[in-house]
């Protein structure tokens, strides 16, 4: 896992200057509201601090104040889309399935279609001009959080053997997966469903150099009772 990791150039989240009280912390979210409906109709190109403010309405400064580089704004919604799609799209895992493989896919296309319902993340996330050192390692740390519910559910439904270091395998298909996303919505603006296809090959056939291809799929806990 990253956390804790810094990135060894340019501002980090560390930078940003988080408000303490009711006021500013409403001001604060409001920036990033702003910035977020701005990238929902542009692109990361054309969002400045100024176009922020207009969109807003405040003054640059009060935006400088609690982000003195443009860059932190970026870095503040990658937090922001990370969390959200961690209670959104982990919360509510699929159960009715016979096999991991169609566990993996059922997962990975629910994030797509969150992606898919978000221009906003798919710019600051999947690798577009927004993504920094900074948003890679939050992303990083996102995909070992990812990972864990994976394995927790994978472990729920079926019976595992051992296998050594499971969960950051789990990480390397997640990365693998997103490097598909990331040039799906580079060549598409999106992640369609014939790119989902191959990110789920790709995906599947990782898995099986670690994964057996048949797991036991544990007995209801009703009835097993």
């Amino acid at each position: 896992m990253t956390e804790g990791r810094t990135a060894e150039r340019g501002s980090t989240r560390a930078d940003i200057r988080r408000p303490a009280q009711k006021r500013s912390k409403a001001r604060f979210e409001a920036i990033l509201d702003g910035a977020e409906r701005l990238l929902e109709k542009v692109p990361t190109a054309a969002l400045s601090i100024h176009a922020i403010a207009a969109e807003v309405g405040i003054s640059p400064p009060s935006i400088y104040h609690f982000f003195p580089e443009p860059q932190l704004v970026f870095s503040a919604l990658a937090e922001r889309y990370l969390t959200r799609f961690e209670q959104s799209v982990l919360a509510d895992p699929p159960t009715e399935v016979e096999s991991w493989q169609d566990l993996q896919t059922r997962q990975f296309r629910s994030a797509q279609r969150w992606f898919n319902a978000h221009p906003a993340a798919r710019q600051v996330l999947l690798g577009g001009p927004a993504w920094s050192p900074d948003i890679g390692i939050q992303d990083h740390d996102s995909n070992y959080v990812t990972a864990g519910r994976m394995l927790e559910l994978l472990d729920a439904l079926f019976v595992l053997p051992e296998i050594p270091d499971l969960r950051d395998r789990l990480v390397e298909v997640i990365v693998i997966s997103d490097a598909i996303w990331s040039l799906s919505v580079h060549r598409h603006g999106q992640i369609t469903d014939a790119m989902e296809e191959q990110a789920r090959r790709a995906r599947i056939a990782y898995s099986r150099t670690f994964l057996p291809e048949y797991l036991t799929r544990r007995a209801p806990v009703d009835a097993a009772e």
